[in-house]
């Protein structure tokens, strides 16, 4: 005998809130289309057309075939690992890290947006997400309920934030600030002047600056890094990651870098 099942599982109430993550959308269309015998060139979400440099796969597979390395890490990640992410923020930006407790280890950026924006944001607290921006920072912050305020980035103003217009909004009710330089859709690059204009902001209203930054070494001679500026872990966090640059999205290396 067969019955029909009147259960109905609801999902919680925030999960109404976010839709499909825009460039799985977008692939989908794309997937589509290929199977259709399009010819589409792909300017979504950028993913590497090329592999690695070679001694870093042959190293990949020296560690892989050690017996020891297929455990769970630490929480905080190997001492090696996060050594060599301080050296290399010192060698790359002249930034100086405590690689025990300045620097935490991600799987990639969504997982690092995902943890700051669940550690200092309450549900209604306001959170900055510029427009255009990484699609991401606006559905996390509806995943932790709480309130958006888009910051316009225009051509007109060079792509950069305008801190008058910052400055009238309710500045009070908002905890955290998204920023990402280079610039994700413009290419835009940053420049210290801007990153101590930013950090000024943050200090004067007491918002974390939580800057993305995967695209410093594309395109740019000059990598910079937000932390460069004098004061900046007082309030600021930085996400970088080895996808763009080092042709390495699929291997989930990431990194956050603040103070303790």
């Amino acid at each position: 005998m067969k019955s029909e099942s009147t259960t109905q599982i609801v999902p919680a109430k925030r999960v109404s809130e976010i839709q499909e993550y825009y460039f799985s959308r977008r692939l989908r269309e794309v997937a589509q289309l290929n199977a259709q015998g399009a010819d589409i060139i792909s300017l979504g979400i950028g993913g590497p057309d090329r592999p690695p440099h070679s001694s870093v796969i042959s190293t990949l597979a020296d560690e892989a075939a050690k017996p020891g390395n297929h455990s769970y890490q630490p929480y905080v990640g190997i001492p090696q690992l996060r050594r060599a992410m301080a050296d290399w923020y010192n060698r790359w930006y002249g930034v100086t890290l405590n690689p025990d407790t300045e620097i935490q280890p991600l799987i990639g950026s969504k997982e690092g947006i995902l943890h700051v924006s669940l550690a200092f944001l309450n549900p209604g607290d306001g959170v900055l997400v510029p427009n255009p921006g990484y699609p991401t920072y606006t559905s996390v912050s509806r995943l932790a309920q709480a309130e958006i305020f888009n910051y316009d980035l225009t051509e007109e103003g060079g792509w950069m934030p305008d801190f008058d217009a910052l400055e009238r909004l309710p500045l009070d009710r908002i905890k955290l600030m998204w920023i990402n330089y280079p610039h994700m859709p413009t290419g835009t690059p940053a420049s210290l002047e801007l990153f101590e204009k930013i950090v000024a902001f943050g200090k004067k209203h007491n918002i974390v600056i939580a800057h993305d930054n995967p695209y410093s070494f594309i395109l740019n001679e000059k990598p910079l890094s937000l932390l460069q500026v004098d004061g900046a872990r007082d309030i600021a966090i930085e996400m970088n990651s080895m996808s763009k640059s080092h042709n390495m999205a699929g291997w989930r290396v990431g990194m956050l870098a603040s103070n303790p």
